[in-house]
């Protein structure tokens, strides 16, 4: 009885392990997309907690960091929320980023 039991507890790892490995490999990839989105989360949370700071008001600052790429790292608000595009800020953004700032700037506060 106790060969049977030492038999199937030494074979069920092997049969298993391909999967097992798997599994392991799918739980990392996922673990590293969660701790990255996290740190995306983070950075929006931080470019927005700046844009409060710096014009205070919220719907404003809430489009902007969760539609502007989470890297884009924008160092005057207040001129990118006056809606001053001679602003060296406004002037550096991609048009796509630029359109972004406009249909944020323009939503009803």
């Amino acid at each position: 009885m106790l060969r049977t039991l030492v038999a199937i507890a030494v074979s069920t790892p092997v049969v298993s392990s391909p999967a097992l490995a798997q599994s392991l490999e799918q739980f990392e990839r996922n673990s590293q997309f969660e701790r990255a989105m996290a740190v995306v989360d983070q950075i929006r949370g931080r470019n927005k907690l700046r844009c409060l700071l710096s014009i205070g008001n919220r719907p404003i600052c809430e489009c902007l960091s969760a539609k502007l790429p989470f890297a884009l790292h924008i160092s005057n608000y207040v001129a990118i929320a006056s809606g001053d595009k001679a602003a060296p800020d406004y002037g550096q953004l991609s048009a796509a980023d630029r359109r972004i700032v406009d249909q944020c700037v323009a939503t009803p506060r």
